[in-house]
C-alpha cells in the first residue's frame, strides 16, 4: 500500500498497490474471507468502482458469481434504483439489475472503503429491496446515522484500510504493507 501524498482529503492509504501483487492480493482476499468460512454464499456483490476489485477477487476465491452495483446510467437494463449521499455530500444514485437479486439468496457485499456509510447503506438496501439477505465484508469509518453505524458495524468483519483519526495500519495491514514495500 502506498502511503498518501495527497494531503487530508484523501485516504491515508491507497491499497490499489496491493492489487498489482497475487499474494498480496490473496491474503487480503484470504483474511476478508475468513469470518465467513462456515457461512454459505450465493453470490458476491461489489460496489462501485473499486469494491469491484476485490469482489471479483472474493467471487473468484469461493467459486461464486459476482454482481456489481453500479452508479446510476451505467446499465442499459431494467435496474431498482436507490438514492445515497456520497462522501463529499452529494445526492446521487446507485443502482443493480433485477435479474440476478432472488429472496432468500445470500449475498456477501464488498467494497475497498466505506467513509461515510452511504454507498454501503444504499447497497445494503438494494439487496434487501429484492429480497436477498445481505453479509458485508468492509468496514473503514462510518460516520452516518446511529442505526445505519450500528448495522455497518453488524455486518462489518474487517478491514484493508486503517481510519483516519488512527493513522495506523493494524496487524493485518502492516503485514499487506511490508510485503507492498517488498516489491517496489
Amino acid at each position: 500500500m502506498a502511503p498518501n501524498t495527497k494531503g487530508p482529503t484523501f485516504a491515508w492509504l491507497d491499497p490499489s498497490r496491493l492489487y498489482c501483487n497475487s499474494q498480496a492480493l490473496a491474503d487480503c482476499v484470504k483474511d476478508l474471507l475468513s469470518p465467513f468460512q462456515n457461512d454459505s454464499v450465493d453470490l458476491v456483490a461489489g460496489i462501485d468502482a473499486m469494491g469491484f476489485i476485490l469482489g471479483a477477487s472474493v467471487a473468484t476465491t469461493l467459486g461464486k458469481g459476482f454482481l456489481a452495483i453500479r452508479k446510476a446510467g451505467h446499465l442499459c437494463i431494467a435496474t431498482q434504483s436507490q438514492q445515497y449521499t456520497d462522501y463529499s455530500w452529494r445526492e446521487k444514485n446507485m443502482e443493480v439489475r433485477l435479474d440476478v437479486l432472488k429472496p432468500g439468496l445470500r449475498v456477501l457485499l464488498v467494497d475497498q472503503w466505506i467513509e461515510t456509510g452511504g454507498t454501503m447503506k444504499a447497497a445494503i438496501q438494494l439487496v434487501e429491496q429484492l429480497g436477498a439477505i445481505v453479509m458485508s465484508t468492509k468496514k473503514h469509518r462510518a460516520m452516518g446515522s446511529e442505526e445505519w453505524v450500528s448495522r455497518l458495524k453488524a455486518f462489518a468483519s474487517s478491514g484493508t484500510c486503517p481510519s483516519r483519526a488512527g493513522n495506523r495500519p493494524s496487524p493485518k495491514q502492516a503485514k499487506w504493507l511490508n510485503l507492498y514495500q517488498k516489491i517496489e
